[in-house]
């Protein structure tokens, strides 16, 4: 008996750059509300909101992704161990954000491609050419000049967006492995379940009592965050990674305006010009990484 053939997978890049361009346009706005809260509020209460307002999205993706069966798995340390990662991510982020100009924390955030191609071979042993690490080795000279201290306080901030970059670099390179057995809704909502309970037993110790518009605001940054997350995963199903995956550069330009409007920072000299090496850097990886992938052809899972 002959089984149905599965229905081919037709892209739509049109649909899938949309939805990353709302999704880093979501993304840069949490970003500026978590800054803001973070003059006022411990950084513990933000990763909490962050990952408990983020279960309702999650779980809403779960239920359209097929039901409660797609959060079965056989890797629960995989779950925990992305949880802990990107959980470092995120309290490194608050830091950045409170401590430096947003343009700047989110300049210095996009070091990460550079670090997910220096970490490939010692985690995942995949091979990096030499032409890459040449361009991770241009790219860490526009870090360099981004991390400049633009003020009293800033090393800190520094310290903890590049500590950002590294946990998403290595964030992504565990989501490789993990996807090839788990459902990307799972992994999405596994992570808010581990991230909650991990941050829950540190609420009682830096709890202040938010005012109405501050509690609107801690719930805001978990219902973005996960609206964002979900619109990702929206445009990667959607088109090919390296069609969509350029358009998160625009956070250097939405993190730029709402500094300038909110704060008054303009982008330091330093700052432009690094970030104009890591995202040309970048650029170039992605594309390096799209011609590999073009001559290695591999099918795409239906998720």
């Amino acid at each position: 008996m002959e089984t149905a053939a599965a229905p081919l997978r037709v892209d739509d890049i049109r649909l899938g750059i949309l939805y990353m361009l709302a999704s880093v346009f979501l993304f840069s706005i949490q970003n500026a509300i978590g800054k803001w809260l973070a003059q006022s509020y411990p950084i513990p209460m933000l990763v909490f909101f962050r990952s408990f307002v983020a279960l309702l999205p999650s779980f809403i993706l779960v239920m359209r992704a097929g039901g409660l069966q797609v959060m079965r798995t056989n890797r629960l340390g995989g779950q925990f161990g992305r949880a802990v990662i990107w959980g470092g991510s995120n309290v490194a982020s608050f830091f950045a954000y409170h401590l430096l100009p947003l343009a700047d924390a989110v300049a210095l955030t996009f070091a990460a491609p550079l670090f997910l191609t220096a970490l490939s071979y010692p985690i995942i042993k995949e091979r990096v050419s030499r032409e890459r690490w040449i361009a991770v080795s241009v790219g860490f000279v526009g870090v360099l000049v981004m991390a400049r201290p633009s003020g009293a306080e800033s090393a800190v901030g520094v310290a903890g967006a590049v500590a950002c970059a590294v946990c998403n670099a290595v964030g992504t390179l565990t989501v490789r492995d993990l996807c090839r057995t788990e459902h990307s809704a799972s992994i999405v909502t596994w992570t808010a379940v581990f991230m909650t309970l991990m941050a829950l037993p540190l609420l009682p110790f830096s709890w202040m009592t938010p005012a109405p518009l501050d509690l609107a605001m801690f719930c805001s940054i978990g219902l973005i965050g996960g609206v964002s997350q979900y619109w990702t995963t929206l445009a990667l199903s959607c088109a090919p990674a390296a069609a969509v995956s350029p358009f998160n550069y625009t956070a250097l330009i939405w993190g730029s305006i709402i500094g300038l409007l909110v704060w008054g920072d303009w982008p330091t000299p330093p700052i432009v010009v690094g970030a104009a090496i890591v995202t040309l850097t970048g650029l170039y990886l992605l594309r390096s990484e799209s011609r590999h992938r073009r001559s290695a052809p591999a099918p795409r899972p239906i998720r």
